[in-house]
């Protein structure tokens, strides 16, 4: 069987049971005794490294000794102990005991980080014996073999070197230690891996990991006994160990760690509150909103602003209505802080509570409460908005007009009929402003914008000079026949803005079929302005996709002859140019001798000659590219396509 092909045939037959001697319960193979045959044998690397691989599946302690022969092999010597390390039974660690008093060098590093892997207890005795090679890898190996073995006993010869060990080799043997105390812990030592981390974080030069990590794993392992050790390192001056005990209070799972770092935050300074008011929201306890919500009333303003958004953070229901106070704070931040604390906060219950606070008989409280009602989309509010606003009782304009500003930014479909009525009448221009953007939301949402349209018809002869404006432009938004009809209707408003609005509202209307009404606005209107608003309308048309390209092309002849500004003999190159069709030249060719767009028409000759089909037009397009290519002498790029277009035109007929 090829090699390449053995590991596949040998992990299937793991794993249909055929093969169990990894695991010590079947005598060695057939297989297992060709692949020590390959190791024995003159084969080449790859060969023998794939061999290897595939004693790691399969192998027995038959192997070992094959394998064990390559440990002095420096190019085999990894694939070696691969192949060991994972078969069961003491022979492995036998010969890689043995092995240690034979090699040197990196070889001999690789069979003590194999000890390590097999946590060979019965290798603590010969690794201790390393700790203090002459050579550092050797002695670093044996370190951290030393703490993946992790026992009480592999633990002890680490703490007697600590004091005196070499610079060189100091945090590899703290690597070893740190190992040792998680083993110890998580196998119900906490005592002694207690030791390690005090005997650790007590050293007096160690790298900041090992100083921060010890601390870490002090407090963890002592749990609820690691609180005094946790505000130790808060109060601390050292930098390093405060920034540690940030994180390991955010990771501790101890309960009462909440309660204890918000009694601290009324006796450390502004800078340890705010880091204190991080952790307490990251920790997400409720147990600390009291805390931070008695910081958040006075003191530093930065500390307060960090309690609120601590606060916020947790997302407590609680924390609803002392953030609803503070929205009245003088100081400005911490007002804004807890208006978008209170919008974020999450639930039902703090929307209840804002509207239970509509009700206050503080009027600036109430248009806070509008504000928070609009941010949270709080829907259920809007008959209590209707009621603020109907309230006759009420003469605070500012909280009435508010109230329906924010019914309009609440309301869908189903309201449609409420603000129609609200805006007929209306005069004040927020209001209607924020009714009209309601009013357009729902027309552009709608499953049927018709049943919309007719409904604003229908509104629009009731409604005064300051509201109809806004219903012609919903009237745009929602679109249909019903709706072009109206607005045009309203062209002879005797109201100057009335009249204006419905003008624009037909020059962007979103289809084509306006663009009758238009021509004849442009061509009627005794009004100079409405005339040129028309007819740029009107020319605006010929580009809408939506219509056919011939009766964009007539818009086009239609508007020529009304035309009498260059702005406008611009709009009408540019919907040429769209079109590229040679039968517009005519339109264009008179635009040359117009030196404010003579450029544009140019290049809008060149456009349409090049895009036009094959022998159309030809002669006309002859003479109108050696009109625009004499013109464009000045233009080297626009001067060679008009004559390439002439060459190329030469055969044309």
């Amino acid at each position: 069987m090829p090699i390449s092909k053995l590991k596949l045939t040998l992990m299937v037959a793991l794993w249909c049971g055929g093969i169990h001697s990894s695991f010590g319960q079947a005598p060695a193979t057939g297989q297992e005794a060709k692949l020590i045959a390959i190791l024995k044998s003159n084969a080449e690397y790859n060969a023998k490294a794939e061999a290897c691989r595939d004693l790691a599946i399969i192998g027995t302690a038959d192997a070992v000794p094959a394998l064990a022969a390559l440990l002095a092999d420096e190019k085999l010597a990894h694939m070696a102990r691969y192949g060991m390390e994972t078969i069961p039974g003491p022979a492995v660690d036998l010969a890689l005991r043995a092995a240690l008093g034979t090699l040197k060098g990196l070889p001999l590093v690789g069979v003590i980080g194999s000890l390590g892997v097999r946590h060979d207890e019965k290798a603590v005795a010969a690794l201790t014996g390393l700790l203090q090679a002459p050579d550092a890898e050797v002695a670093q190996a044996a370190a951290r073999a030393l703490g993946m073995i992790g026992t009480a006993d592999a633990a002890k010869p680490l703490l007697g070197l600590l004091p005196t060990v070499a610079a060189p080799n100091q945090l590899a043997v703290c690597e070893g230690l740190f190992r040792c105390a998680e083993t110890l812990a998580a196998k119900g030592q906490p005592d002694q891996a207690i030791v390690i981390y005090d005997t650790l974080r007590n050293l007096n030069v160690a790298p900041h990991q090992v100083f921060a990590g010890a601390w870490r794993g002090a407090i963890l392992t002592r749990q609820k006994d690691g609180l005094a050790l946790l505000l130790e390192a808060f109060r601390s001056e050292a930098s390093l160990l405060v920034t540690a005990a940030e994180r390991i209070a955010i990771e501790m799972k101890v309960a009462e760690v909440s309660k204890v770092l918000a009694d601290e935050l009324t006796k450390v300074p502004a800078e340890r509150q705010i880091m204190l008011c991080n952790v307490l929201g990251k920790r997400g306890d409720v147990a600390a909103l009291p805390g931070l919500l008695g910081l958040a009333k006075a003191g530093d303003k930065a500390a307060r602003v960090a309690a609120i958004r601590a606060a916020t953070e947790i997302g407590n229901a609680g924390a609803a209505v002392p953030l609803i106070e503070l929205l009245k704070d003088a100081d400005g931040d911490v007002a804004q802080a807890a208006s978008a604390g209170l919008a974020g906060l999450p639930g039902a219950e703090v929307d209840a509570t804002v509207i239970r606070m509509l009700d206050a008989p503080d009027p600036a409280l109430k248009l806070k409460m509008l504000e928070m009602v609009s941010q949270r989309r709080i829907v259920t509010a809007r008959p209590l908005l209707l009621k603020i606003r109907e309230d006759k009782d009420n003469k605070d304009e500012a909280l009435r007009s508010a109230a329906i500003r924010c019914y309009a930014e609440l309301a869908s479909e189903a309201d449609l009929a409420i603000l129609l009525e609200k805006v007929v009448a209306n005069t004040n221009a927020g209001e209607i402003g924020a009714i009209e953007k309601a009013l357009a939301a729902i027309c552009a949402a709608a499953g049927n914008p018709q049943d919309c349209a007719q409904k604003l018809v229908a509104a629009l002869p009731k409604a005064g000079p300051e509201a109809k404006p806004a219903l012609l432009r919903t009237l745009g938004v929602a679109g249909g026949a019903d709706a072009l009809k109206a607005v045009r209707g309203t062209v002879d408003d005797s109201n100057k803005d009335v009249h204006t609005a419905a003008i624009r509202v037909l020059c962007e209307w979103k289809t084509g079929d306006a663009a009758p009404l238009l021509l004849d606005l442009a061509k009627s209107s005794s009004g100079q302005v409405d005339k040129i608003l028309s007819l740029r309308g009107y020319l605006g048309m010929a580009t809408r996709q939506d219509l056919p390209a011939p009766a964009r092309l007539a818009i086009c002849h239609e508007s020529a002859p009304l035309i009498q500004r260059d702005d406008e003999r611009l709009l009408l190159l540019a919907a040429l140019a769209n079109l590229a069709d040679a039968a517009s030249l005519g339109l264009i060719v008179p635009c040359l001798d117009v030196p404010a767009v003579k450029r544009e028409a140019v290049a809008t000759v060149i456009t349409v000659a090049e895009r036009r089909p094959k022998n159309q037009n030809v002669d006309i397009t002859r003479a109108a590219l050696k009109k625009a290519a004499a013109l464009a002498s000045d233009n080297p790029d626009l001067s060679k396509r008009a004559q390439d277009l002439l060459q190329q035109m030469e055969n044309e007929k």
